[in-house]
């Protein structure tokens, strides 16, 4: 009987425990720029004239170089400061239960993303379980279309989602693969749409005693995109351990950083 309620306490104080965890309040969720707003008038002109300052730019809008040519190639030069005024916006943003014991920090939708393109990255820290910020990622399979590719929770298989459901995260890297084609990474996106679409959720995928192939059995969210690289050779596990996590990959040296929001200066995470 004493055995018993000892084990009885033992749960509840471990009940209790995990409930104070799984509900301790974020140390992050979104961080502004803590640098004064300048004048982009000037600088926007520059860029449309060929003389780009692309610190600048990225300190003040959150844009690498890759997102400020896409911008002005379109001709959409002056949208460089619209982005601006969004990077530096104050943000009210609320914790919501997601799946599980899992919490989403979002807002009111509004992030807007740079051009994207297929094979693109979508990471977020935006979501923890308790004292772990495990995060999220997504592999951009349309960019035309707006749909991205990810494996979202537990009894969900990898779906196909509208880039619109990120668009009300807290705070969001997007990286792409350095020095490779387009088409390349084109390619990848389509390999992985094939490949990893309707596949269950794995939270232990890309464990090394799992013995899986390219063609896994299961997967989540860091491990899809992970797969759909390692597929052409690339690995983008910056980490180096297992399983691969939404933050082993914003460490990858592979990857450019196309546009950040929210999250402190010249990082891809946290922390």
């Amino acid at each position: 009987m004493k055995g018993r309620r000892r084990a009885c306490l033992a749960l509840a104080v471990l009940a209790a425990g995990a409930a104070v965890w799984v509900g301790r309040a974020p140390r992050f969720a979104h961080v502004r720029p803590d640098y004064p707003m300048v004048e982009l008038t000037g600088a926007v002109a520059r860029a449309e004239a060929g003389k780009a300052d692309y610190d600048l730019l990225f300190a003040q809008t959150g844009l690498g170089s890759s997102a400020v040519d896409a911008l002005l190639e379109e001709g959409r030069g002056r949208e460089l400061l619209d982005f601006q005024a969004r990077y530096f916006a104050p943000c009210d943003w609320q914790a919501v239960r997601g799946a599980a014991v899992v919490r989403l920090e979002i807002t009111e939708g509004e992030f807007e993303f740079a051009p994207l393109e297929k094979g693109d990255i979508l990471l977020t820290p935006s979501s923890r379980c308790g004292g772990w910020r495990n995060g999220h990622a997504a592999l951009v399979v349309d960019a035309e279309e707006g749909l991205v590719l990810e494996a979202y929770s537990l009894g969900c298989p990898s779906q196909l989602s509208s880039l619109s459901t990120w668009q009300d995260k807290a705070a969001v890297a997007v990286l792409r693969l350095k020095g490779v084609s387009a088409e390349r990474r084109a390619a990848m996106a389509d390999w992985a749409r094939e490949h990893l679409l309707g596949l269950p959720y794995g939270l232990f995928s890309g464990l090394a005693w799992l013995g899986e192939t390219s063609d896994p059995p299961a997967t989540q969210c860091a491990h899809l995109v992970w797969c759909a690289y390692a597929a052409f050779g690339y690995d983008i596990d910056g980490g180096g351990g297992w399983p691969v996590t939404p933050r082993d990959i914003s460490l990858s040296p592979l990857l450019e950083t196309v546009q950040v929001y929210g999250l402190p200066q010249g990082r891809r995470w946290p922390s």
